[in-house]
């Protein structure tokens, strides 16, 4: 059965031993896995793509600042980060400098897994609130008192992407309005994070009104189920 919200992690670190651990347990768990060998790679690779959680070898060069651009960072700030570390004198600031939790090394893979499995409610909030779910919507796009009726494409408990005409100017803030198909009424606020010349935009939800941010969330854990279903295999 494929799922809805699988799971991508990354390593950093060039030890051998490290990772086969790390890898036997995150394919164990069922999640997608990349190498990033030094600190260079893995800034390019975190750079580049949504990862829900960092296994980062303290024994690479570099190792805290890798930590501490995660948290400042932009895409990946929310990231679960596993910490591998040799002793307890790097306890202290490995946590300080933003790691969830800590392996202490030689890593085995049942002791990964376990700690992705502790780790689990953590990492699904996280990725559930970015997932996006395709729909096809009309939705009332409100700026500086200009109103236009656009198509919603994809939806998430963070955001959405809309196809206008007009195009939407980039860091615009703007209200939003627009129906699932269960019924509820989806009112908030919301700035333009991106737009494209095919006529796309990317808008990240600042706030909802009334009970809109829970009527969303109950409404893409019902899609998830969905999917689940959908894709499981007959019996």
């Amino acid at each position: 059965m494929s799922n809805p919200l699988e799971l991508e992690f990354v390593l950093v670190s060039s030890d051998y031993a490290t990772m086969t651990a790390v890898s036997g347990g995150v394919k164990k768990y069922g999640a997608k896995f990349i190498l990033a060998p030094t600190m260079e790679a893995a800034r390019d690779c975190l750079n580049r793509r949504k990862i829900d959680g960092v296994f980062v070898d303290l024994e690479v060069a570099g190792a805290l600042g890798v930590i501490e651009g995660i948290r400042k960072g932009a895409s990946n700030s929310k990231a679960v980060i596993f910490a591998c570390v040799m002793s307890s004198r790097e306890y202290t600031e490995t946590l300080s400098a933003g790691a969830n939790f800590l392996l202490r090394k030689p890593l085995n893979e049942d002791s990964v897994a376990l700690h992705i499995t502790i780790a689990k409610e953590l990492l699904e909030r996280e990725r559930r609130r970015y997932f996006r779910h395709s729909v096809n919507l009309p939705v009332i796009l409100k700026d500086s008192g200009a109103e236009q009726h656009a198509r919603m494409t994809n939806l998430s408990e963070s955001g959405m992407a809309v196809r206008t005409i007009p195009a939407l100017r980039h860091s615009a803030v703007i209200d939003f309005e627009f129906a699932l198909s269960s019924g509820a009424n989806i009112c908030g606020k919301g700035q333009v994070a991106w737009v494209n010349t095919e006529g796309l935009a990317g808008i990240l939800v600042q706030t909802f009104r009334g009970m809109g941010k829970e009527q969303l969330a109950a409404w893409l854990t019902a899609q998830e189920e969905l999917a689940v279903k959908k894709d499981a295999p007959d019996r």
